[in-house]
This record gives C-alpha cells, structure tokens and sequence, in this order.
C-alpha cells in the first residue's frame, strides 16, 4: 500500500501511528500464543484415580490416561467415574489423541456442575486451535461456585 502525504509532519505522524498499531498487533499475537492453559486433575479415594492424579501432576499422561481407563473399566460410584472422565480428558488432550475431544465431553456429561470438567475441556479447545469454545469453557468453569484459579486463569489469559 503506497500512501502520498503533503507534509513531513502528517508523514511523521502517519508512520508513528503505524508502528503503534504494528507493536499493539504483535503485542496481543504475542499475548495469545503465550497462553499455556492449565489443565487440573480431579481425585477420589478409589485407587486407580488417585494414581491417575499422581501421573497427571507429573506430566506422565499416557500412565495418567491407563489409570484413568481402569477406573472407567470397573463399576463405580459415579462421582469416581466422573473424575476418572476429567482426568482422562486432561491426559489424552495433552498427548493430543484424537479420542479427547469425545473423552472431555464425556467428562463435562458426568461432571454437572464440576468446574474441573469444564476447564479441561476449555484448555484441550485451546490445543486444538478453537479458541472461541475454550474461552466459553473456561467462562464457565471460572463462574462456577468454587472454582480453582486455573479456571480464572485460563479464562483470563487464553482467548
């Protein structure tokens, strides 16, 4: 784009505004890709999630997703069952498996109510690239009564 100015002042005045808007464009591309969203980790007393838990806080997804897995695979109470789901959610969105996104509707299903669900299905939208649905998860997560401050957090800085 090729701009004609009469004077030196209004050429100044038009390049600083430039640079203004160029240095806010970068700042808030910047702002973006610098989210990393928190996942969270949901624990009962039943064995198999409180390991789930343990791997799941060591970064160690795939052991975070096998122990999840056990606990789905047996009966149990459904509070269990539904920390299994977000756990399971969280573990699989970080390995970037194509089964998350079905896993952390799963967790939301199971989890009425429950921030943690919410979130991490927000934080597995935001990996996947689909930011308007992760700022709404995470919306809703920080809204929740009781909410973390991974959820404020998310909500806060991954738009």
């Amino acid at each position: 784009m090729s701009l004609k100015f009469s004077s030196p002042i209004l050429m100044t005045a038009a390049a600083a505004m430039m640079a203004t808007g160029l240095s806010l464009a970068g700042a808030s591309n910047a702002q973006a890709q610098s989210c990393e969203p928190a996942f969270v980790a949901q624990s009962t007393a039943h064995r198999s999630v409180r390991a789930s838990v343990q791997r799941f806080e060591r970064g160690q997804w795939r052991e975070a997703a096998h122990f999840a897995n056990e606990a789905l695979s047996r009966r149990n109470a459904a509070p269990t069952m539904a920390a299994a789901r977000t756990n399971l959610c969280g573990a699989l969105a970080n390995l970037g498996d194509a089964g998350a996104a079905e896993a952390c509707d799963a967790a939301v299903e199971a989890n009425e109510g429950g921030w943690e669900a919410l979130n991490n299905r927000g934080a597995a939208y935001y990996l996947a690239g689909n930011t308007a649905a992760a700022a709404q998860d995470f919306a809703a997560a920080a809204a929740l009564e009781g909410a973390g401050p991974e959820a404020a957090a998310n909500a806060a800085s991954c738009r």
